[in-house]
Parts: structure tokens; C-alpha cells; sequence
């Protein structure tokens, strides 16, 4: 595989917990996670981690200047390298949506009116209303 933008090609280490999340680069790049690509080390770029019932994230990578304080005389110029690497997310479940009633088919139920109470207080005398009429001796 070859860059995908001008500079030198750095190897990417891209790692999610849990694995298996979608991961793509702002530079087109994509893999599913844990995955290594080769990127541009020439420019700061994003990598987004996408993965079903989990939040989506987004880390920045920047490119950093190689350790040039011990050179190798005759050694070939350290390689650029990014920063992170390799990149890491913890993914953060996604909220859970709210129950759907199977009843209902998702429609919103609205409660049931309740008969009015009777008011509080000592109860009437004399019978119910509706009993029979007291007997006669």
C-alpha cells in the first residue's frame, strides 16, 4: 500500500476496546480495529472510531519531528513519526433508548382518567344509596 498523501509513509497502530469498531482517517484511510495502515506523517489528521450501541470518537494525530539528538554518522535520516501511536479509544456505550411498549407499537399511551374520589369524611347515614329499603315490623 502507498501513502495517502505526500511525505513519508508512517505505519498507524489503531486499537479500540472493545475491537471491531469502524476506524477512519480524515486523510480516507479505514480498517476495522485492532489494525495497522500507513498514513502521511506530513500533516495533522483525525481518526474517527465508529462501532453499533457504543458513542463515536475522535482523536487527533499530529505529526512529530524525529529524536535527532544522537545521529548515526552515515545512518539514513530518522522517520517521521506521529503522535499518538498507536492510537487508543475506550468506547463509551451509547445511551439505551427508551423502552417502546409492544403493546402500544411505539405510540405514546396516555393514562386513563380515574373516576373522582369520594370526599373524605364521616360516611352519610341512613342506608347506601340504591339498598333496599329498611323493613317494617
Amino acid at each position: 500500500m502507498g501513502s495517502f498523501s505526500r511525505g513519508p509513509a508512517v505505519s498507524l497502530t489503531i486499537e479500540s476496546d472493545p475491537p471491531g469498531a469502524d476506524a477512519k482517517t480524515s486523510l480516507g484511510a479505514s480498517c476495522r480495529t485492532p489494525c495497522m495502515i500507513p498514513v502521511a506523517a506530513d500533516r495533522e489528521f483525525t481518526v474517527t472510531y465508529v462501532l453499533n450501541g457504543y458513542m463515536p470518537q475522535a482523536v487527533t494525530v499530529v505529526p512529530r519531528a524525529p529524536d535527532m539528538t544522537t545521529p548515526d554518522i552515515g545512518a539514513p535520516p530518522p522517520a517521521a513519526e506521529l503522535s499518538p501511536n498507536p492510537v487508543y479509544v475506550q468506547l463509551q456505550p451509547a445511551a439505551a433508548p427508551p423502552p417502546v411498549s409492544r403493546k402500544g407499537r411505539g405510540r405514546v399511551v396516555k393514562a386513563k382518567k380515574k373516576a373522582p374520589r369520594p370526599p373524605a369524611g364521616p360516611p352519610p347515614a341512613g342506608p347506601p344509596p340504591g339498598a333496599p329499603p329498611p323493613q317494617q315490623r
